[in-house]
């Protein structure tokens, strides 16, 4: 069975050239209204569960099976894939539910680490089916959904409604910024959602934000408009600010690599070419999965940046290579 990833998420500032360039995804209205949740700093997992009872675990890139498994979390959908399954029957629907899997042992230096067990944290649903373009975000739905599910949680709404017009002024939206700025930094301090549920006070990655008004509802509008902004440890991309109105940009070659091989990205390229339940994780033998797989993220989600800096990935491409190897190269000794 395919995976049925859930949608990469952009940021502030790509959004904004993405809406100039394409103002039709705007639905004629430029205003969108948003509602954030906390961004939990684990790794994204997913479960299709169908009618005909199959219950299928998946990582954000691959489905998982029996050896095959991410941080122990096929091996959980499994104890509990009665109950699972019967969200299909219960519902006469296919769905895919997504979500973080958190907890020991997953990631480190964030608060959803210390908690005492491993869970599942729900952030939306999918219905399965080529002709819809429903996607769940709202909290309660989600809660009817997953109720009485073992160690699965849903992600509540975080702070007010916010209301961005896209077609606005650059210094329009740079308030727009400094409120968006101002909740990350507040979330990085202290993830309000761990606290609130387990008692444990600690570092958060940031926030996501969902597109809610009615304009802008539906798969196809949430994967235009989302946009994430996260916490000083956890950028992928060294900037200023968490959310930006125009991108970052580097003086030169060395100083644009240093701006995109954050720790966040080269340990995440990690994640993705070796399971949480390999061992060891670092294998010069994945080495080059490794490299290929940095390589392609930077150039996918560096476009604005490398045009902002006056460069191509032409440029860039062999320093990106090299920086990374001898990081990994540093791991692997450890």
């Amino acid at each position: 069975m395919a995976v049925i990833a859930w949608t990469e998420i952009e940021s502030f500032h790509n959004i904004r050239k993405y809406t100039s360039a394409h103002p039709e995804i705007l639905n004629s209205n430029s205003v969108v209204s948003y509602r954030a949740k906390v961004k939990l700093h684990g790794t994204n997992a997913g479960i299709q569960i169908y009618q005909d009872g199959r219950v299928i675990a998946q990582s954000r890139t691959s489905e998982l099976i029996d050896g095959a498994d991410n941080a122990g979390f096929a091996k959980w959908v499994k104890t509990n894939e009665d109950k699972w399954a019967a969200i299909a029957n219960d519902t006469d629907e296919d769905f895919v539910i997504f979500g973080e899997w958190v907890g020991p042992g997953i990631q480190a230096g964030v608060a959803v680490s210390e908690i005492p067990k491993k869970c599942f944290a729900v952030f939306s649903a999918r219905h399965v089916s080529t002709e819809e373009d429903r996607l769940i975000v709202d909290p309660w739905l989600l809660q009817k959904l997953v109720e009485g599910i073992p160690d699965t949680y849903v992600l509540p709404w975080h702070g007010e409604d916010l209301e961005i017009g896209w077609n606005d002024s650059a210094e329009i939206l740079t308030a727009v910024t400094s409120l968006i700025n101002q909740w990350v930094d507040n979330v990085e301090k202290n993830d309000p959602w761990v606290e609130n549920v387990f008692g444990v006070k600690g570092t958060g990655e940031g926030l996501v934000f969902y597109p809610r008004s009615k304009d802008h509802l539906g798969l196809k509008n949430f994967t235009n408009l989302v946009f994430k902004a996260k916490g000083e440890k956890h950028k992928n991309i060294k900037s200023a600010a968490p959310a930006q109105v125009n991108p970052e940009a580097a003086a030169n070659v060395d100083q644009f690599v240093d701006m995109v091989l954050t720790e966040a990205r080269l340990e995440q390229g990690v994640e993705n070419v070796a399971t949480r339940d390999e061992s060891p994780m670092y294998d010069m033998k994945k080495v080059g999965k490794f490299l290929a797989w940095i390589s392609a993220d930077v150039q996918k989600e560096t476009q604005d940046e490398l045009e902002a800096s006056g460069l191509t990935w032409k440029d860039v491409s062999k320093a990106v290579a090299t920086k990374a190897r001898l990081w990994y190269i540093e791991k692997a000794k450890l």
